[in-house]
């Protein structure tokens, strides 16, 4: 049976793995170019010779305008899509860490049967030694524990 924590991490893997797909199908903004070019036939539509020098900065200013707002959402997008996987990757860091500590423990606890098949080893081969208990690990003062 797993522990809590182990239960916890698989849960925020499965979250993960869950959101991953969501954020690549996030569409970004596009730049709708058949209303620009519908209003900028409109506006032509109104130069007159008489107004012509004054139409060239007016209609470049309405696309620059169109194109700074086209790019505004998109990096609103992209440092929203930035965001979100900043928050996966700390819980995966999250979930990599406790993976750790249950190897470490797993690992403690490998070395404490390791040690009590080989006292029983030595208690099997040579009889006469004297008896002694052998310690656990995280019992032993001054260990890794």
């Amino acid at each position: 049976m797993k522990s809590l924590p182990m239960l916890r991490a698989a849960l925020a893997l499965r979250k993960v793995r869950a959101r991953l797909p969501r954020l690549r199908g996030t569409p970004e903004p596009q730049l709708d170019l058949t209303a620009v070019r519908a209003e900028l036939h409109g506006m032509l539509a109104r130069v007159t010779p008489t107004t012509a020098w004054q139409a060239g900065p007016v209609l470049e200013s309405y696309v620059d305008t169109h194109v700074a707002d086209w790019l505004a959402k998109v990096k609103v997008h992209h440092e929203t899509l930035a965001t979100e996987l900043d928050l996966l990757a700390a819980r995966v860091a999250e979930v990599r860490e406790l993976y750790q500590v249950h190897h470490d423990d797993q690992t403690g606890v490998l070395d404490d049967l390791e040690g009590a098949v080989s006292h029983a080893l030595e208690r099997v081969s040579d009889p006469d030694s004297p008896y002694f208990q052998p310690e656990p690990r995280n019992h032993r003062k001054g260990g890794n524990r």
